[in-house]
């Protein structure tokens, strides 16, 4: 059956009215069955995929009673994270399959709520960074950074040793912000690690006190968006 030109702008002007979700597959999400009940839990869950402006797919994990609440049309709040913000929306059920996992088939949403978390403004960026830690030392590149910390990728080789760094671990940071100056060097802490093959990703946030780092951290940043506009 093929559509006339009036029914293929009815539905782009309908799709134009729609948030375009941005959110990659395989991504950590938050599902609440009936948010409006008190007694309702969010469930850690996966965002598989989507046909934009159709539908969505969720993996969802194995909780006893869970089948008997899955009812067509159960409304769900689904909430993720996304540089630095939280995202929420509303779904409604459409069907599930229980083989070879549980994956529900959800309607597409029509509003998107963003809220923001981050207390200070990111620069993606593309610096170079030394980094001293108790298991050992690195050189790398800070990718984003805010006065209040930074997000440092690096390429890992053979044993080393910051595969071992956790959470909470204190690291120095020289970063060259100025070419007229020498790097500067500051103390931080582990936030968030992640490892993907021999790539490693530190989220780290500046310990507090340090008025002249943090003074050429504030001179590099506003310097960069003056550029940009």
């Amino acid at each position: 059956m093929t559509t006339s030109p009036e029914q293929r702008a009815a539905s782009r002007a309908y799709q134009e009215k729609l948030p375009k979700l941005a959110i990659e597959p395989n991504s950590r999400i938050y599902v609440r069955l009936n948010p409006m009940s008190h007694s309702s839990q969010p469930m850690q869950s996966e965002f598989l995929g989507m046909s934009h402006y159709e539908f969505i797919l969720l993996r969802m994990p194995s909780v006893p009673g869970l089948l008997e609440r899955l009812i067509p049309r159960t409304v769900m709040e689904i909430r993720f994270l996304l540089e630095g913000a939280v995202n929420t929306f509303s779904a409604d059920l459409l069907s599930y399959s229980v083989r070879p996992a549980l994956i529900l088939y959800a309607t597409y949403p029509d509003r998107l709520s963003i809220m923001k978390t981050r207390q200070h403004h990111r620069l993606v960026c593309a610096l170079p960074v030394a980094l001293t830690t108790a298991h050992g030392d690195a050189a790398g590149i800070v990718c984003d950074l805010s006065l209040g910390g930074c997000r440092i990728c690096l390429e890992l080789t053979g044993q080393s040793g910051l595969r071992n760094l956790a959470e909470n671990d204190e690291i120095v940071l020289q970063i060259p912000l100025s070419a007229a100056e020498a790097p500067a060097g500051c103390t931080a802490a582990v936030r968030k690690v992640e490892i993907t093959g021999s790539r490693l990703s530190l989220g780290l946030s500046f310990n507090d006190g340090q008025k002249e780092f943090s003074a050429s951290v504030n001179d590099y940043l506003h310097l960069s968006r003056a550029l940009q506009q």
